[in-house]
């Protein structure tokens, strides 16, 4: 995988960085395009109605697909419940443990390929835990054991799984969102959709709506490089233009919750970097009521190198909330 800050599949020729709280004129330098034509902001006819093509998980063992599960709904409150439930024509896998309250929703790393299964990433949380947290996970459509749809995704079908996971799961909010490298993008998407279901943010040395700022910032030599947003669109398993979607979130900065965000800096910043890049990601962190920075040993991938680390975090966010 690429730095969260970075194209996730093309390699960018220079630094990257996104703006964040200190604003700026978008209009000042304009937003290169993918060389292949991309669906427009609001929606993504290809993906939203494109048909469900092989599951990406052991595709060629139809014996395995066949018994995945599917969750029975409705479903009681506080059970633990895995398996796939139909969002709109397409299957995403899922899962739910623990009685706690708030509930946690848990946002996974890009996946590079089949084998990155966010309800599995998920599985050291949920053990610290030890039930004082009630954490769901999902894996996002194309990756994992949920299924495949043609088209590049939009970022109303990035929010409108999520809507219809936790929906379906009976699960309303309001979340604490914990989102690790990429899925911090993820994260920040659904609390500018949704700012009323959220009730505090737990980011693990993570990608965020300003990285499209600190893109721009750098000249557009990052994620949004057109070589970098083909190569995300159309030719990764996860088929989501990065450039896009944290696009269309830091122009909805404006909606984000007054709510507490911690983010867990790696003191490692190569999965981060440019460090000089930190000062605009603090502005973000400061953004929020209160928004805290801290560096801390864990490496990048903290959310399964060290899940007591996120735990005891986690908690830091609900008694914030709860002030």
């Amino acid at each position: 995988m690429q730095l969260p800050n970075r194209g996730m599949i093309g390699v960018a020729s220079g630094a990257l960085v996104f703006l964040t709280a200190c604003g700026g004129n978008s209009s000042n330098l304009a937003e290169p395009e993918p060389t292949k034509s991309a669906s427009p902001l609001t929606s993504s006819p290809s993906s939203s109605s494109g048909q469900p093509l092989t599951p990406t998980a052991s595709a060629s063992d139809a014996d395995t697909e066949a018994a995945l599960p599917r969750i029975a709904l409705p479903v009681e409150s506080g059970a633990t419940v895995e398996g796939l439930i139909d969002i709109d024509g397409h299957d995403i896998y899922a899962r739910c443990a623990g009685k706690g309250a708030p509930t946690i929703i848990y946002f996974t790393g890009w996946a590079p390929d089949p084998s990155k299964r966010g309800v599995e990433a998920a599985a050291g949380i949920e053990r610290a835990a030890a039930d004082r947290h009630r954490i769901c996970s999902y894996e996002r459509r194309n990756t994992g054991r949920s299924e495949s749809v043609s088209g590049t995704q939009s970022p109303a079908d990035v929010v409108g799984d999520i809507d219809g996971v936790f929906h379906e799961l009976g699960e309303e909010g309001p979340f604490v969102l914990l989102g690790a490298s990429f899925g911090g993008l993820i994260a920040g998407a659904y609390t500018v959709a949704h700012p009323d279901r959220v009730a505090g943010v737990l980011l693990l040395d993570s990608s965020i709506t300003d990285d499209y700022f600190i893109d721009k910032i750098h000249g557009f030599t990052g994620a949004c490089l057109p070589q970098n947003r083909d190569a995300d669109a159309h030719d990764s398993l996860e088929k989501l233009d990065n450039c896009r979607l944290s696009k269309w979130a830091y122009h909805r900065r404006g909606h984000e919750p007054q709510v507490p965000l911690i983010y867990l800096a790696s003191t490692d910043p190569s999965e981060r970097e440019p460090i000089a890049d930190d000062k605009y990601r603090k502005r973000f962190v400061a953004r929020w009521s209160p928004g805290v920075w801290k560096l801390v040993g864990a490496p990048h991938y903290m959310d399964e190198s060290d899940p007591q680390l996120v735990e005891q975090n986690l908690q830091k966010v609900i008694d914030l909330a709860e002030r």
